[in-house]
């Protein structure tokens, strides 16, 4: 019985261990959340929500297919911005926890979740900040995101 169960087991392992659907893994193992597509991801949730939750919708004409918004956000001790943002397309939706140098004009995300208080603990680092130069999604989140910290 343990003998015919080892292959399972190794299976279920080697899948465990696999990236999910919303990160790339590179030579330099620098793994990349992509924002726009986030939703589109099995870490989106089904349009259940127990709680939902209403935010400062952000304005992005770079991606008109979805709405994202502003829950909340904070200055860390180290003078970066950490942003939770909710994006929503059609009835599927998902969270992320963004930290922004508002000074240097740079982003990452560092947890996703399809809940609101599991992408506080969730852990999705895309590699680290990093410019916005050339991405903008990100460069509209930024910006928002920023010019709100400034208020």
């Amino acid at each position: 019985m343990i003998r015919s169960m080892m292959p399972l087991l190794a299976g279920l392992m080697v899948a465990a261990c696999g990236t999910s659907a919303n990160t790339v893994t590179t030579e330099d193992k620098v793994e990349r959340v992509d924002l726009r597509h986030l939703v589109e991801t099995d870490v989106a949730g089904n349009g259940i929500e127990r709680y939902p939750l209403e935010g400062t919708v952000i304005p992005t004409p770079s991606d008109d297919q979805s709405r994202y918004e502003l829950l909340r956000q904070r200055k860390t001790a180290a003078g970066t911005t950490i942003a939770i943002l909710r994006q929503q397309r059609g009835d599927r939706f998902v969270y992320a926890r963004t930290e922004l140098d508002c000074d240097r004009n740079l982003f990452h995300v560092v947890g996703v979740a399809d809940t609101r208080a599991h992408v506080e603990t969730n852990v999705a680092h895309d590699g680290p900040l990093r410019s916005t130069s050339g991405l903008p999604l990100r460069q509209e989140l930024s910006r928002f995101i920023c010019q709100r910290a400034e208020v």
